[in-house]
């Protein structure tokens, strides 16, 4: 009798379950791997979930139409996190298995995309090399370069490269890359005491090839990269591969420069920011287990590494983790699920780590190792508050002396403000209008560079009128304060300055930042002014000056959340400062200097945030001290989502479940798009996740969209 067999195969286009498809006679399918199947009129890419021998054939179930690869390109373990993921976030599964996968092979593309040829130094050479040629030799490490990654750094130098290969200073040759690669003589680091008690402590984890969670809670300075990449020495030395996440790609060029000082491993990159061909080629240096370390940010926790042994989360409370768009998985929690499938070693690095996981490293057995000192001399700057009521301009007197002097010395200053434009709102003084988004509710942020008023949600422009629309008044006033005003006001308070401004509207591309830094590091500028952008993450070892212009801004947010995120963020700015140097200040501009985080912020109080957080989130049974989900409901008719949302709750299944809403979304017009919630609570997964069951079999009207967001980070 002939072997009948079925396949439930993970669809990676719009479809909402598993499918189950017949496996033609002498097809071998092999879990993990990509085949092509039929779905209605067309042949769709899908991954094989299962495979099992049926008693009869069952003439209902198409056949699997082709097989795409020969061998998996995703290990088990990683395909049953997709799966958990799918389940956990209510989510699609062919959508959720697809993040697996670069777009680039969604497609029926064939796997073999991987350039073995690298380019190596060969310590010989002959004639004098130029500038250019000598910033290639110097970027060039002992392990080689691959041409896709010396195409990146070094664009149009393929005629330097060409001349240097020719006069024998480089080599271009194939070599089968492992996980370390030739003898290499690492930069000689010296520890302190506390980087070698955290290495000692995660180390002894590693060989014992257990699963646990650290929390490396660092102040800024204090030396956590130095922690990460020894502890990852000692993962690859094992045989063990290792996962580094980064929450924004530019802090990634900087990050693999330290990796490759350090450690002489293949390293696999993974992030938006390539070129689709780029990220299926660092993607398959995974699978093929010919890189064992894999660098990226969050879409990387999905990176298909074999027999993983560490995973690194640096500044595990940054938002960037949380995925809003598509499905809202938060890569931090699914890296300590991964780490516990795989025995592996999670630590969680930050100066200032988020609520939920501070208080899960007092209760569910996540090991808290303190490093409360920075490396050589450097101290924690000191912080002053600057009382802001009264105060015409956005720079004080203490913030412009200060700025004076620190430019008289020779150092540099950074002026942070979290904030975008010239102004964030055009007001009439008369009759009270403040110009708006068409398409949003929200203001239109005036940006001068552009001459017009731009919607910071979905682009919208307009040129601002001079003349109130709605009264004729003719005195329409600029409110609020961001990035171009505080350089037009430091331009003329110092002429003579170089000024830098570094925002998403100015730093475009992974260059220009590059081109910043440099300018930085070069001390080119004495100026600094940026939003979050340069909040954490980089070195500056001449800045000695910050100044927080409007620190209060973020407390006000419609979020639970908003005080434990104002603190991370201006002590996380704070740190940039005096890394090297013992002289430094911070200046917080605010017009509540009384208030109680302000207060915590100045003395980096962390725990006393902690503490007053506690007490908040414990009396209004916010997470960590429950379980939360927000529901959105959304369409162009604003009946249309406000009925769906009332309806959804009238049926909602509410056992041990706290609902709070519907109510309009805080930002209740979003790209034309009406939006209403529903907040759900619980103290325990079960009755939530069974409320969202509920939710998901209910049958949205026609123009309705629900989303569900598991443990969401934003509440607009």
């Amino acid at each position: 009798m002939n072997r009948r067999q079925s396949s439930e195969i993970a669809v990676m286009a719009g479809v909402p379950i598993m499918l189950t498809y017949s496996v033609p006679e002498g097809m071998d399918l092999v879990e993990g791997t990509r085949v092509l199947v039929p779905l209605r009129k067309a042949q769709k890419v899908g991954v094989v979930v299962s495979v099992r021998d049926e008693e009869a054939e069952n003439p209902a179930l198409k056949p699997v139409a082709g097989v795409i690869d020969e061998e998996p390109l995703i290990p088990r373990e990683l395909l049953d996190l997709l799966l958990w993921t799918s389940r956990y976030y209510h989510a699609r599964p062919g959508a959720t298995v697809a993040l697996a996968f670069p777009p680039y092979l969604r497609r029926p593309r064939g796997a073999n995309l991987l350039d073995e040829t690298r380019i190596f130094r060969t310590g010989t050479g002959k004639g004098i090399v130029g500038k250019r040629q000598h910033e290639i030799l110097e970027a060039i490490p002992g392990q080689g370069m691959s041409p896709e990654r010396f195409r990146e750094l070094f664009p149009g130098a393929g005629a330097s490269l060409a001349a240097l290969v020719k006069r024998g200073f480089l080599e271009k040759r194939r070599h089968a890359p492992g996980k370390v690669l030739g003898p290499f003589a690492p930069s000689p680091v010296v520890y302190t005491a506390e980087q070698e008690a955290a290495i000692r402590e995660i180390s002894g984890t590693l060989a014992d090839r257990a699963f646990k969670t650290f929390l490396l809670h660092g102040i800024t300075g204090s030396g956590k990269t130095e922690v990460y990449l020894a502890c990852a020495m000692k993962a690859l030395e094992m045989g063990r591969s290792v996962l580094y996440l980064v929450p924004e790609i530019a802090l990634t060029p900087q990050t693999v420069a330290m990796i490759q000082k350090r450690i002489p491993c293949e390293i696999a990159l993974f992030h938006s920011g390539l070129a689709p061909a780029a990220r299926a080629r660092e993607f398959l240096k995974a699978s093929r287990s010919k890189a064992g370390f894999v660098l990226g940010t969050r879409s990387a926790i999905f990176a298909p590494l074999q027999n993983l042994g560490l995973i690194v989360v640096d500044e595990e409370p940054d938002h960037s983790y949380k995925q809003e768009e598509g499905i809202p998985y938060n890569a931090r929690d699914l890296a300590i699920l991964r780490a516990r499938n795989n025995q592996a070693a999670v630590v969680l690095g930050s100066a200032t780590p988020s609520m939920d996981t501070f208080v899960r490293a007092g209760a569910e057995g996540t090991s808290r190792i303190v490093m409360a000192t920075r490396t050589g001399s450097a101290a924690l700057p000191g912080i002053e508050i600057v009382d802001m009521k009264g105060v015409t301009g956005p720079v004080s007197d203490q913030l412009f002396e200060a700025m004076r002097e620190t430019i008289a010395r020779g150092e540099q200053s950074l002026l942070f403000i979290n904030r975008r434009g010239f102004s964030s709102a055009l007001v009439c003084p008369g009759c009270g209008l403040t110009i708006r988004c068409r398409r949003c509710d929200r203001s239109l942020t005036y940006h001068r560079s552009k001459g017009v008023g731009l919607c910071h949600y979905c682009g919208f422009t307009l040129a601002l009128p001079e003349i109130c629309p709605a009264c004729g008044c003719l005195d329409m006033r600029q409110v609020g304060v961001g990035t171009e005003k505080i350089i037009h006001t430091v331009r003329e308070l110092f002429p003579e300055a170089g000024i830098l401004r570094m925002d998403s509207d100015e730093i475009t591309s992974p260059k220009k930042l590059g081109e910043a830094l440099d300018a930085i590091l070069d001390r080119r500028v004495e100026i600094i002014v940026g939003t979050q952008m340069i909040s954490k993450g980089h070195d500056f070892p001449f800045l000695t000056l910050v100044g927080v212009m409007h620190a209060e801004q973020l407390l006000f947010m419609p979020d639970f959340r908003a005080g434990e995120r104002t603190f991370q963020q201006v002590v996380q700015v704070a740190g940039r400062a005096g890394r090297r140097a013992a002289d430094t200040r911070v200046l917080i501009q605010t017009l509540i200097p009384d208030h109680p985080l302000i207060q915590a912020i100045a003395a980096y109080d962390y725990e006393g945030m902690i503490a007053s957080e506690r007490e908040v989130r414990k009396a209004t049974g916010f997470p960590p001290y429950s379980h939360m989900a927000r529901c959105i409901f959304s369409s162009s008719r604003p009946d249309f989502a406000r009925k769906a949302a009332l309806e959804a709750s009238s049926k909602l299944n509410s056992r041990g479940v706290t609902v709070l809403g519907p109510a309009p979304a805080p930002i209740s017009l979003l790209r034309s798009i009406h939006r209403w919630h529903l907040i759900l609570t619980a103290r325990e997964r079960g009755p939530l996740h069974a409320s969202l069951d509920c939710l998901e079999r209910m049958q949205m009207p026609g123009g309705v969209r629900m989303k569900i967001d598991v443990d969401p980070y934003t509440m607009l």
